[in-house]
């Protein structure tokens, strides 16, 4: 499939040519008035947080600019309440946020904040935990029913392969750098982790076929033994933590096929002093079997050796890099969360702007798609206008 190759656009500064990685520029993007940049030295770490000012992240884009035009931020502290204020209990009146700090264990020291306006933006698990919450307890009990419902995954499964030994150094470079289509349904791209990054190898092992369920680990044990009988060296280092992050090439394979599950707010029977999200309603597939295929393909071709996801195999739960949906953008409560404008259902002046909106897989990461939709909400709220008395 060498027609769907491509290189990705990703949100690093690389700078100019002719100057050396890692030169500093002043502000590339916003006319002077953002912070100055770095160029990328390709370590790799673009995903786990990028130590040389070289990724173009929130905090040096929307948040650097909002706080510069008066937007307070409030670090370690968390939501634990939104409630209207009023007797209509429809936040025509606005509404009252309780929060407390996130990292204290005893003394919390809640403070509250009253506000016209409440905007919901802590990701998809995040938002559906604090509105799960807040409907359970009565702050917000005309949220949707629907909450919770069709939560997705991009249809993901996560592979690799492991060159051990290799003196190429595969931890150097773009996180993400290229992909391909190999069906009009399965997208896959090429992943590194930065020089370091080892403790990462305890989600792989080595690559299992079979079927999902407890049968798979018999698989997984008979693929253990033939690969350490067949290449007992390559093998058993392939299996350690020891340079992970410099042997490894990750495939990151996501799919537009429908797929998802439900989350529903309750107690779990090893810890029934407080509700968390759970799952619930058929599993997502734990395994793709063409993600597979193509993974065998590439460790054989390269001379490497395929890796699978642990989770898949000891627990029949697949891994993703995108969690999505859960708050439904609709044209009615029965159905969504939302409306078309990032409305929350049943409540004025309340908005949910994150990745629980979206209500189909993607097939690629959503963060532009969520980007779109968030400047699209914006659009539809007036500027403010200052009157000035005289």
């Amino acid at each position: 499939v060498e027609d769907s190759f491509y290189y990705t656009d990703v949100g690093v500064f690389f700078g100019e040519k002719h100057d050396a990685p890692g030169t500093e520029y002043s502000d590339p993007y916003f006319g002077g008035k953002g912070p100055s940049r770095n160029s990328c030295i390709g370590c790799g770490g673009c995903m786990v947080g990028c130590h040389y000012n070289a990724k173009n992240s929130l905090d040096k884009n929307y948040l650097y600019l909002a706080e510069h035009n008066g937007v307070q931020l409030l670090p370690e502290t968390r939501v634990v309440d939104v409630s209207p204020l009023g007797t209509s209990g429809d936040g025509d009146e606005g509404y009252r946020v309780k929060t407390v700090n996130s990292f204290a264990f005893f003394s919390k020291k809640p403070k509250f904040y009253t506000a016209r306006s409440v905007i919901f933006s802590a990701s998809s698990l995040g938002t559906q935990s604090l509105l799960f919450d807040l409907k359970d307890k009565g702050s917000l009990p005309n949220i949707s029913s629907d909450i919770g419902n069709r939560v997705r995954t991009n249809s993901e499964s996560i592979l690799g392969v492991r060159y051990p030994g290799t003196d190429e150094d595969l931890s150097k470079g773009i996180a993400i750098g290229s992909g391909i289509h190999i069906d009009k349904n399965t997208h896959i791209e090429a992943v590194r982790y930065p020089d370091g990054s080892n403790l990462l190898s305890g989600l792989f092992t080595v690559m299992t076929g079979g079927r999902p369920g407890v049968v798979r680990i018999l698989y997984w044990l008979k693929a253990i033994i033939k690969l350490l009988c067949t290449q007992p060296i390559s093998g058993l280092r392939s299996l350690l933590p020891w340079r992970f992050s410099r042997e490894t090439v990750i495939f990151l394979v996501m799919q537009t096929i429908e797929g998802h599950i439900n989350m529903r707010w309750k107690r779990r029977w090893y810890w029934p002093f407080s509700k968390s999200l759970n799952s619930e309603g058929k599993p997502i597939p734990t395994f793709i079997p063409e993600a597979n295929d193509f993974t065998g393909k590439v460790a054989r071709a390269t001379g490497g050796i395929g890796l699978s996801s642990l989770s898949e195999i000891a627990f029949n739960v697949p891994t993703t890099a995108h969690c999505m949906g859960g708050c439904a953008m609709s044209d009615s409560p029965e159905t969504g969360v939302i409306d078309a404008k990032n409305r929350v259902f049943n409540y004025k002046n309340l908005y949910i702007i994150d990745g629980s909106m979206l209500s189909a897989n993607l097939g690629v990461n959503p963060s532009l798609t969520i980007t779109a939709l968030a400047e699209r909400a914006m659009s539809f709220i007036p500027n403010k206008v200052h009157q000035i008395k005289t």
